[in-house]
């Protein structure tokens, strides 16, 4: 059973090619709050559902979702995934990653290690996300890393484009 609570941490590193070293760890309760003022930066309202920490809360409880901490090479926090296993089907829903400031090359660490720990922890086969029309960073980091548009949908007047990847 992957480590979902702050009680039975896990973490590695992993470095990849002209990217930082990142080091991802499993989340705990008390940093939620955190999370929730991440979501509330001015880069990220245009992409990121403003849920608050009630639903943050309502969702760390939830044993199919997993917060990871994102952590630069000197242990100093700078984002967070949210990722739900589906169970029965080796999928894993990449949910959310926010980064604390954008355009540092820390994203695309960060999601090849999430991608390794969705593999050793969660059993993923496959890894997908939902990702707005205009976010066009993230759907380019998505395509640069191997995710492929299987879909697309309009909720609330915007377009938003599903991704898989076979991991």
């Amino acid at each position: 059973m992957p480590p979902t609570s702050g009680s039975d941490r896990g973490s590695f590193r992993i470095c990849t090619e002209h990217c930082p070293v990142v080091s991802l760890r499993v989340a705990t309760r008390e940093e939620l709050e955190r999370f929730d003022m991440l979501d509330r930066q001015p880069h990220a309202r245009t992409f990121v559902n403003q849920t608050g920490l009630e639903q943050h809360q309502v969702n760390f409880a939830d044993p199919n979702i997993t917060y990871l901490c994102i952590e630069r090479e000197a242990g100093e926090f700078c984002a967070y995934f949210i990722l739900v296993d589906e169970p029965g089907t080796a999928s894993v829903e990449f949910r959310r990653i926010l980064i604390d400031q954008h355009k540092r090359g820390v994203g695309q660490a960060a999601i090849a290690a999430m991608e390794n720990y969705c593999k050793l922890h969660l059993a993923a086969q496959r890894i997908w996300l939902v990702v707005y029309e205009d976010n066009t960073i993230g759907m380019h980091i998505y395509k640069k890393l191997g995710y492929q548009r299987f879909k697309e949908e309009v909720v609330e007047g915007r377009i938003l484009y599903f991704y898989d990847k076979n991991v």
